[in-house]
C-alpha cells in the first residue's frame, strides 16, 4: 500500500509492461512505508487498549471479576496512552510525507483550494456544499477555526512555508521543496500522453526488429514516465479527490485521537487514585468508547485511500 502511494525501488520494464523491483531496501525503507507501518501498529495498540478498557469496565459495572478487570485496565491504560501518543507522532510524520509526496491529498484533507504561506491547520470547520469546482471562486468553507501556521509547520517544518492548494496543484507554477517549478496538470498530461505513445511505439519497433528506434522510444518513455498516469486523465477535475469525504474523515480521526489521549489520561488519574472501581460514569464512558476506536481507524484508511484518488499507483496508474 505504501509503495502504491510512493512508488520507489522499481523500474518500469516496457517489455513486460510491469514495474519491477530493483531495490528491495528502497521499498522497505521508504519514509511513507515506515510511517504507515508504525502508524498501523500503534493504531492496533490503541484499538486493543480501548477494547480491553471497555470490556473490563463492563465487568466492573456488573461487579464481576473486579480484581482481574482492574489489572486489565492498568495494562490497557498504559498501552492505550502509549499507542495514541505514538499515533500522534507518526501522524505528524505521515502529514509531512504527504505534503512532500501527495500534495493533492493534503489539500483535500484541509479543504485548501488556494495555497498560501503560513497556512493554518483547521481545528473545526464545515465545508460549503455550494463549492462544485476547484476554480468556481465559491468560498470553500461555511465556517472554520484554524490553528495559525500549523499546516505549514506540519507539512514543511517551516511555519511560513507555502502550502499549495488544489488550484495551485492543477495550475502549477509554484516552487516545489526541491527548488524546481511545479508543472501544471496540462503539462503533465502532455508528458503522460507522450510516455504512453512512446511505449506503444517501442513495442511496435521491437516487434519489427528496429532496435535503434526502440531505444529512442524507450528514452522518451523513461524521460516522461513520472507523468505516465496523467496521460489517461481527461480533465483537471479527474485529479481532485472527494474533498468533503477526505476532509471530514481526516478531522474526525484527529478529534477522536485527541479524545483518546485525554480519556486515557483521565483513566490513569483514577487508577492512580485507586478510584476506578467507584467511578461508574467513567466505566460507561470506557464501554461506549470501544466503537470510537474502530471509527477512528476506518477514518484513517478512508483518508489514505480516498485522499489519493484518482491514483492506484501515485502519478503512474489511475483507477479508471
Amino acid at each position: 500500500n505504501a509503495w502504491m502511494q510512493y512508488p520507489v525501488g522499481m523500474e518500469f520494464n516496457p517489455d513486460t509492461v510491469r514495474n519491477e523491483m530493483n531495490d528491495f531496501w528502497a521499498v522497505i525503507s521508504s519514509p511513507i512505508a515506515v510511517n504507515k507501518f508504525l502508524h498501523a501498529v500503534f493504531s492496533c495498540w490503541g484499538f486493543a487498549a480501548a477494547f480491553v478498557l471497555g470490556v473490563s469496565s463492563w465487568y466492573l459495572l456488573k461487579k464481576r471479576h473486579q480484581d482481574f478487570a482492574l489489572k486489565s485496565i492498568k495494562v490497557g491504560m498504559i498501552v492505550g496512552l502509549s499507542g495514541f501518543v505514538l499515533l500522534a507522532v507518526t501522524g505528524d510524520g505521515s502529514g509531512h510525507e504527504v505534503a512532500q509526496k501527495q500534495p493533492m491529498k493534503l489539500a483535500a484533507m484541509e479543504g485548501l483550494y488556494h495555497g498560501k504561506e503560513g497556512a493554518g491547520l483547521i481545528a473545526v470547520g464545515m465545508l460549503n456544499p455550494a463549492k462544485q469546482a476547484y476554480n468556481d471562486r465559491v468560498d470553500p468553507y461555511l465556517f472554520k477555526m484554524e490553528i495559525p501556521k500549523l499546516l505549514s509547520l506540519l507539512g514543511y517544518r517551516d511555519a511560513n512555508a507555502f502550502v499549495p492548494g488544489i488550484e495551485n496543484i492543477i495550475d502549477g507554477g509554484y516552487t516545489l521543496p526541491d527548488g524546481t517549478v511545479a508543472l501544471s496538470f496540462r503539462e503533465r498530461k502532455e508528458r503522460g500522453e507522450k510516455a504512453i505513445q512512446a511505449l506503444a511505439d517501442y513495442k511496435t519497433a521491437t516487434a519489427e526488429g528496429r532496435l535503434d528506434d526502440a531505444a529512442q522510444h524507450k528514452r522518451i518513455l523513461d524521460e516522461n514516465y513520472a507523468h505516465f498516469g496523467y496521460g489517461y486523465l481527461e480533465s483537471e477535475a479527474d485529479l481532485v479527490p472527494d474533498v468533503p469525504l477526505t476532509f471530514y474523515t481526516f478531522h474526525l480521526m484527529v478529534i477522536i485521537g485527541c479524545y483518546f489521549i485525554l480519556f486515557f489520561l483521565i483513566v490513569w488519574y483514577f487508577v492512580h487514585k485507586k478510584k476506578m472501581h467507584t467511578e461508574r460514569w467513567l466505566q460507561y464512558v470506557a464501554l461506549w468508547s470501544i466503537p470510537l476506536a474502530y471509527i477512528a481507524g476506518q477514518c484513517g484508511w478512508a483518508v489514505a485511500e480516498m485522499g489519493r484518488q484518482p491514483w492506484t499507483i501515485q502519478d503512474v496508474l489511475p483507477v479508471q
